[in-house]
């Protein structure tokens, strides 16, 4: 369906309505989506930070259990510490979802497994994020852009595997970009004013990246009263009344939702708030050099986002843009580049590139903090999915003109043609990244092989280990102990809970005695190669786990264990 918004300039343009087959459509791509992930999922052990979100999410159930049994004794501050101040550096909202589908399997088993159950949650979201964004792409520009922008985000790589993850990246892009959906709704509906600022304290409880994002709004609702020049707006967006219900909703919902700071609220709030001021930095390497304060290159996120996201998409993204400049770019350049200018009532343009390039700029900045890699800048991806949509759009218009079919019946052979052509590359090497998705590099790196040369980072969280399972399962048949290097006991023990290792088969945190000890490959893990050559007397591994013949994790045996094995052995 179509209603029409009148423009400014007097000119009316179609604004399309998302009906019951749409979202049809939207619940079969997040469906889809979360059977891939629950089915890969196996392949990804739990990483170092999974562990520590898993942990807090046992806790938060067993403070519901009691609050089940005796709400009284579970409300009780030394209770509600007990349950909820372990890992309070990061806000409830998703280790409470993550409590419930851990209760869920606890006590009726939904799940093929425990790491599965407490990382479902995330993955239920990254789901609802292709509806969501097939929901904004038709709204704003059509059908085309909406599924175009769904497929190409659920096909980044990195993205991808980090769907998987009881963490929180995924879950806060998708908040940010369901508040900024809402916010666009709003400028025309005050119903979803008030929705705004329900979404935002929803945002707000998942990460502090929501921190910033009222700004960027506010930026925009600026240049679109600017942008008006004087023309009456529709009465929601003539003041900022979701702004005022951001605050008047949104913060009273984050603090209801986080029993830590029912007590103390402003002390535990203003600790929350340094903490993430004056974060600590961790080691990343970028271009043969390993980053450990700031500041970080200015070109890191921009590298490494054209390094891990399918070009086709970013070309795709920078049509889009381009395309879309006559309703972004200022008139007086307009006239320059002799182009007409084209008002949207809403700038939803200027909404999208603002909102694109706002994490992008942040992660750019000398004074922020050294994180760990792409996902602190996934809240950009959803808007370049967008824009790739919309640059899909006029190559499929122009595909549909030279239809060599020529029947208007076939344009839909020549729109599904197009679609299967463009996004299979992007198919591919998410393919080919799983479940290496943190060392994947496109080919403009060169592949891994090429990123290695260059010295760029090849992985991080220690999860890597997962992939070692069946190696360690045949080499220690009668149980033994690992050391571990980047990962956490707690990832190795979801790692025994899913069956991937027996349980006699051990982490170890005393190197020298370990029976195998491994090493992470990344350049700051390089000292760990020659503390295992002291302990071990060895400077050979025993296995080498390679990804497109790239070393990503090495496996060293101690002499003793060797020793012990060989003179187990039967004699012939």
């Amino acid at each position: 369906m179509l209603r029409c918004e009148l423009l400014y300039t007097g000119q009316v343009s179609p604004t399309r309505s998302a009906g019951p087959f749409d979202h049809l459509i939207g619940a079969i791509l997040a469906l889809c989506y979360v059977g891939a992930l629950v089915a890969t999922a196996p392949d990804l052990a739990m990483s170092r930070d999974e562990s520590f979100y898993a942990y807090a999410a046992e806790r938060y159930g067993a403070w519901f259990e009691l609050l089940a049994k005796d709400p009284s004794a579970a409300l009780e501050r030394r209770a509600l510490d007990h349950g909820w101040e372990y890992n309070h550096e990061h806000p409830p909202l998703m280790k409470t979802l993550f409590a419930w589908s851990w209760l869920a399997q606890k006590h009726w088993k939904p799940f093929p497994s425990d790491g599965t159950a407490i990382r479902f949650p995330a993955m239920a979201l990254s789901g609802l994020f292709l509806w969501l964004l097939y929901v904004f792409g038709l709204r704003a520009r059509g059908r085309t852009v909406g599924l175009f922008a769904a497929f190409a985000f659920a096909l980044m790589p990195r993205v991808f595997y980090h769907a998987h993850l009881d963490c929180f990246d995924m879950p806060i892009a998708f908040m940010l970009t369901l508040v900024t959906y809402a916010y666009w709704r709003s400028l025309s509906s005050g119903r979803w004013v008030v929705i705004t600022g329900l979404v935002y304290g929803l945002a707000l409880s998942t990460k502090h990246n929501a921190w910033i994002l009222p700004l960027v709004l506010l930026v925009h609702w600026v240049w679109m009263r600017v942008a008006a020049r004087g023309e009456a707006l529709p009465r929601p967006a003539r003041l900022p009344w979701w702004l005022l219900s951001m605050a008047a909703l949104g913060v009273p919902l984050f603090v209801a939702s986080w029993p830590w700071l029912w007590h103390d609220t402003w002390a535990r709030w203003k600790w929350y708030a340094s903490f993430h001021l004056h974060h600590v930095h961790y080691s990343m390497e970028y271009l043969g050099t390993t980053y450990w304060k700031p500041p970080m290159p200015i070109s890191y996120p921009w590298v490494m986002t054209l390094f891990t996201v399918p070009l086709v998409t970013l070309v795709l993204a920078l049509l889009g843009v381009v395309l879309l400049a006559p309703e972004w770019l200022p008139a007086p350049i307009l006239r320059g580049l002799r182009l007409a200018p084209r008002f949207d009532s809403r700038q939803t343009a200027v909404l999208w590139l603002g909102t694109l390039l706002t994490p992008l700029v942040v992660i750019s900045l000398p004074s922020t903090p050294i994180f760990g890699g792409t996902k602190h800048w996934f809240p950009a991806y959803p808007f370049v999915a967008l824009f790739a949509g919309v640059g899909f759009e006029r190559v499929l218009d122009a595909c549909k003109r030279w239809n060599p079919l020529g029947p208007a019946w076939a344009d839909g052979a020549v729109a599904v043609g197009a679609f299967v052509a463009v996004l299979a590359a992007p198919l591919v090497e998410t393919a080919h990244a799983h479940p290496f998705g943190l060392s994947y590099y496109t080919p403009i790196a060169g592949g891994i092989p090429g990123a290695a040369s260059l010295g760029m980072n090849r992985q991080f969280w220690g999860f890597t280990q997962g992939s070692l399972a069946p190696w360690f399962r045949d080499h220690l048949p009668n149980g033994g102990t690992v050391w571990i290097c980047d990962a956490t006991s707690w990832s190795w023990e979801m790692m025994q809970r899913d069956g991937l290792v027996p349980n006699n088969i051990r982490a170890s945190s005393n190197l020298a005695s370990a029976d195998y000890a491994i090493v992470h490959h990344e350049q700051h893990f390089a000292e760990v190669d020659n503390q295992i050559w002291v302990a071990f007397g060895t400077v050979a591994p025993v296995h080498v786990l390679t990804y497109d013949g790239v070393p990503i994790v090495s496996v060293y045996e101690n002499p003793r264990h060797h020793a012990a094995r060989e003179a187990a052995a039967p004699r012939p």
